[in-house]
């Protein structure tokens, strides 16, 4: 409207009562008169309206112009100003941003530093002038090659950056060849035409970096490398790559989907009483088999979990495996064993944990007596309140409690007091000290036990591999042990096997063969009388890896062990952690189909023999 700015003025006589003056301002005036109408005001008051309105348009143009003078600042801030792309600043706020979301979302994106080769021989040869039409157009074959969801910036003279969304290895590397055939056609200024080579250097989240720095940095450490290989040329980094990050990013998406694929499955590992022999209890283990990678062990995919809020369902899983498989082995006629499960410190946050542990087990009719929970100390920290209400209510449903990894946590000992806590697990670090060579390497374990004792607490001890270690915790007074010496995690088949062979009025643990843990099979073979050649040996465990089809870094493993090393000795042997020591030593106990160190060096031992007898029927 032309005339929505026009000042109304209404008249009126005097003495008029304020009734009709508001009636008038309500009807859009915004001033009167009164009659008789004096010129001289009139004018005065219409040249004020007509200054405010001047005055009210200048304040309008200059906040226009003050918004647009922003925008320019701004765009001018985070664009370059030559070729109009994005510069450096604007990269980074947008990889950041490209980063939350792919953290969030689970994707990859690929990040591209490129260089155009021998560039600066045109602003030496020619002109800045020139150089500045070629980066312009190079900007727009850029844009023109690159898809619309790319990000490309100007961060150096002649240097371009690429964010490639949702984009995995193959693809960057496809969208890498599609830039270099774009910017080797011929590029024509004036009248002169260019022709130029590119080098760039690719980076991947996650697999080459969780953070913005480190996934520039390596993109640029791979377009050095690919300058260094004569230019023209595109690297993908991989010096260093994180595999584990590789193996995180992929877990995180394979773990939701693990359950509903019947990937998961749970293995028990038998605690033996050591004064009688008796099996009393097992540990339930959760193991993943990854269609690609193998079995996983919880070490390495539950903190996965915890952190993704997958543990909940998890622990779910679990116990329903557990209660579903206890009954199995009662319906069978097996003599019922306790097991325990481990939960996290999620799963006690929960107000419905009891409820559903009363619901599984009466689902399956299992006994609560028969089921056992583990947690560590770190479980309490924190959260002391709830933890005690949830485990006083565990202890009058009946259901044993026990402290995992004891002596490894940084709690406060007077938990153990207050809450109702039945058993404490000495972590596999103490007993693994243990060798009998002195006194010293009992102190923490002996401690332990009577701290225990002192409680009206049980003890059970991990990890136990020799028979001295055995001996000791006996003689310490612990009640019970687990470990590779007595067996390792089994399947449900197979630890109804192993309850069926045991023989539960056995004191000890039968040992089916005469050597000793702490014999060292390839220097006393000969001692005892079975090799007088030492090439005997080699041809022995040569047979044994073709048989059983022992890899090479588990034959590492095998032949240190079987010299007699501790897991710990083989770990900094071979520089690798003593998990892995142990994974190792796992396979290989599986592949010989024996259950501990003894039986594999027996199977070497019996193997000399062999060898022996073949070469003497040869003579």
């Amino acid at each position: 409207m032309k005339n929505k700015n026009i000042p109304l003025l209404f008249i009126t006589a005097n003495n008029m009562d304020s009734d009709h003056i508001f009636k008038g301002y309500s009807a859009g005036a915004i001033d009167y008169i009164l009659k008789p109408v004096d010129p001289i005001v009139l004018k005065a008051k219409v040249d004020g309206f007509v200054e405010i309105h001047t005055i009210k348009k200048q304040l309008m143009m200059q906040t226009e112009l003050l918004a647009q003078k922003n925008k320019e600042i701004e765009y001018i801030a985070l664009h370059d100003y030559l070729t109009g792309l994005p510069n450096r600043k604007m990269f980074q706020e947008q990889m950041t941003n490209w980063l939350h979301g792919a953290k969030r979302n689970n994707q990859a994106f690929g990040v591209i530093n490129l260089d155009i080769d021998h560039f600066k021989y045109v602003n030496d040869s020619l002109d800045l002038t020139t150089g500045d039409q070629v980066l312009k157009e190079i900007a727009k074959r850029l844009i023109e090659t690159l898809r619309n969801s790319d990000f490309v910036a100007r961060t150096g003279g002649d240097e371009f950056s690429i964010i490639l969304p949702q984009t995995d290895r193959e693809e960057a590397l496809e969208i890498a060849s599609n830039i270099q055939h774009a910017l080797s056609k011929p590029f024509f200024i004036d009248n002169y035409e260019f022709y130029f080579t590119v080098s760039i250097g690719l980076s991947i989240f996650p697999y080459d970096g969780e953070d913005a720095v480190t996934l520039v940095k390596n993109a640029g450490r791979a377009l050095f490398r690919a300058k260094e290989k004569g230019k023209n040329n595109y690297k993908v980094y991989h010096s260093g790559m994180n595999l584990q990050s590789y193996r995180t990013f992929i877990m995180q998406n394979d773990l939701r989907k693990a359950t509903e694929r019947n990937e998961l499955t749970v293995v028990y590992q038998p605690r033996m009483e050591i004064e009688t022999g008796k099996i009393k209890s097992a540990e339930a283990l959760l193991r993943w088999n990854h269609p690609n990678w193998g079995t996983i062990l919880p070490q390495e995919f539950i903190p996965l979990a915890e952190e993704s809020g997958q543990i909940i369902e998890l622990g779910e899983w679990v116990l329903s495996a557990v209660c579903k498989q206890i009954k199995e082995w009662k319906d069978m006629g097996l003599s019922p064993k306790r097991v325990a499960i481990n939960l996290s410190a999620q799963h006690f946050l929960q107000k419905d944990l009891v409820d559903k542990m009363n619901s599984n087990l009466s689902e399956y009719g299992i006994d609560p007596e028969l089921l056992e929970i583990e947690i560590t100390e770190t479980v309490i920290l924190g959260n002391e309140n709830l933890v005690s209400k949830t485990l006083n209510q565990l202890n009058e449903m009946g259901v044993r409690v026990s402290i995992d990894d004891f002596g490894t946590g940084y709690s406060s000992l007077s938990y153990l007091r207050r809450f109702p806590i039945h058993t404490l697990k000495i972590d596999k670090t103490f007993i693994q000290e243990i060798t009998g060579n002195s006194p010293e390497e009992t102190v923490l374990t002996e401690t332990i036990i009577s701290l225990a004792h002192n409680l009206n607490m049980t003890v059970i001890a991990e990890g136990v591999e020799t028979e001295k270690q055995m001996d000791i915790l006996q003689k310490l007074k612990c009640e019970e042990m687990q470990g590779y010496l007595l067996s390792p995690p089994l399947a449900p088949d197979e630890f109804r096997e192993f309850l069926s062979n045991h023989d539960e009025t056995a004191s000890k643990i039968e040992i089916t063969n005469t050597l000793q843990n702490e014999i060292s099979p390839i220097d006393n073979l000969s001692e005892l009388g079975a090799i007088q050649n030492p090439k005997m040996v080699v041809a022995a465990i040569n047979i044994t890896r073709e048989t059983f089809s022992i890899t090479a870094r588990e034959m590492d493993v095998f032949e240190l062990l079987l010299s007699g090393l501790t897991n710990k000795e083989i770990s900094e042997k071979l520089f690798i952690s003593e998990h892995t020591v142990k994974n190792h030593i796992t396979r290989i106990f599986q592949k010989l189909n024996v259950t501990d160190r003894v039986q594999a060096i027996a199977l070497v031992y019996q193997t000399c023999f062999e060898v022996g007898e073949l070469q003497y029927s040869k003579k």
